[in-house]
């Protein structure tokens, strides 16, 4: 999937590829296939240990000065993220060094089809066909989430916000704090009359790209369809997620959606709060109810409400996949999406889905143009996928669920590299 908006994608789900080159291929040993299963039973709990080809031994390099570099942009959600994994990678591989840089999911994107940098980071997953075409393997990393973020002066609560309230804003429907909608879904909040400003990312995005698929999801009026960039119907733009933070700290009334992994950010500016998000159950019209349609279906982004989302996505994938998307809940993404309707209800088993997580994606290239180079790429992702779970609470993610990894791993014995 490139950066235009769709109206309804294709429907290919399955990781797939194009048939493997006559080129030395990496084999899961013995060793590994134990190794893996231990990575598999603790990676809910974010343990880890050293996997595959490349999983033991040295580097050559040595303390302070970095050999090889692997390069790495895009997306600024998942930068705060590679930024920590980055110095902790080279302390257990000196001279092996990981150079992120945050520039949003369309360059990354761009840059991995066109094979400029080592890793392309993004939010939003490539369709494998697309993927195929650059032959480019999704690899994602970790469990993220978007938050719906206001400068409301006057209101320190976490308010009610569903995806039909959030679509009708950005397209224009609803232009007042005090609209109906919003007050019903906040009842004995005093809201104000003032106009809202809805700003949007400036830039090709996976952040726009999770929350134009809420929209699409979430209100039949939304026009705009979705993807890293759309045409946007009102407000400004920002360019990053933490422009987005600049911008809405200094717009009184505005709304942004950011990236939980700036919640410190957020969350140290006095003028900044987010919202609960309903789920399928919440409130459709913007009503509250007595039937257990109402604020119980308001949920705050908690890590054990964004890991009930997850589960609720991945736990039953059908075919297995990582090209997939956890929008409220959602089956995997690109059927989802099509079908044009939201994504699984909460669950008994899963009754607080925080309707807005997604997985952080990697792409790298299958046939890199030096696959002695490669190794370290896949290398550092390994690393990542069984290390790098005891890291993600630094930047507000979770660690990926055992089926994703084991998808990941698979995926990454496709890559041709060489010693």
């Amino acid at each position: 999937m490139s950066t235009p908006a769709a109206s309804a994608p294709s429907t290919n789900d399955s990781l797939s590829g194009s048939a493997p080159r006559g080129s030395r291929r990496r084999a899961f040993s013995a060793g590994m296939v134990v190794t893996l299963a231990v990575v598999l039973l603790l990676a809910g709990i974010g343990a880890g240990y050293a996997v595959g080809k490349y999983g033991s031994g040295s580097s050559s390099g040595t303390s302070g000065a970095c050999t090889t570099t692997i390069s790495e942009t895009g997306s600024t959600l998942i930068y705060p993220y590679l930024q920590i994994l980055s110095p902790n990678y080279t302390a257990q591989w000196p001279g092996i060094c990981l150079s992120p840089e945050g520039t949003g999911s369309g360059t990354g994107i761009s840059s991995a089809e066109s094979g400029v940098v080592d890793i392309g980071g993004t939010d939003a997953y490539l369709l494998p066909s697309t993927a195929a075409q650059y032959n480019l393997i999704n690899v994602p990393i970790a469990i993220s989430a978007q938050l719906a973020v206001y400068n409301l002066p006057g209101i320190t609560t976490h308010l009610n916000l569903n995806g039909t309230i959030l679509s009708m804003i950005y397209q224009g429907a609803i232009t007042t704090w005090n609209n109906p909608l919003i007050a019903a879904a906040n009842p004995g909040v005093a809201l104000p009359s003032n106009t809202i400003v809805p700003i949007h990312r400036s830039d090709g995005s996976g952040d726009t790209f999770m929350w134009t698929s809420l929209c699409y999801l979430s209100w039949s009026g939304w026009k705009q369809g979705y993807g890293t960039t759309i045409t946007w119907p009102v407000g400004p733009g920002a360019t990053g997620n933490a422009g987005m933070v600049t911008t809405l700290s200094s717009t009184p009334y505005g709304i942004a959606y950011i990236g939980i992994s700036y919640l410190s950010e957020i969350e140290a500016d006095k003028a900044l709060q987010y919202a609960a998000l309903g789920d399928n159950n919440a409130n459709y019209n913007g009503t509250v109810s007595s039937t257990g349609v109402g604020q119980a279906n308001y949920i705050m982004p908690t890590a054990a409400n964004i890991s009930a989302d997850a589960n609720l996505a991945l736990v039953n994938l059908a075919p297995p996949s990582v090209a997939i998307s956890l929008i409220l809940g959602g089956v995997p993404g690109a059927t989802n999406l099509a079908l044009g309707k939201g994504g699984t209800n909460a669950t008994a088993s899963y009754p607080t889905p925080y309707p807005d997580t997604n997985l952080e994606y990697t792409l790298i290239s299958t046939h890199p143009k030096s696959p002695s180079h490669q190794k370290w790429v896949v290398n550092f992702l390994e690393w990542a996928l069984t290390y790098g779970g005891t890291y993600t609470q630094y930047a507000h993610f979770l660690p990926l669920t055992a089926e994703v990894i084991g998808e990941d791993m698979l995926a990454l014995n496709s890559v041709e590299v060489s010693a």
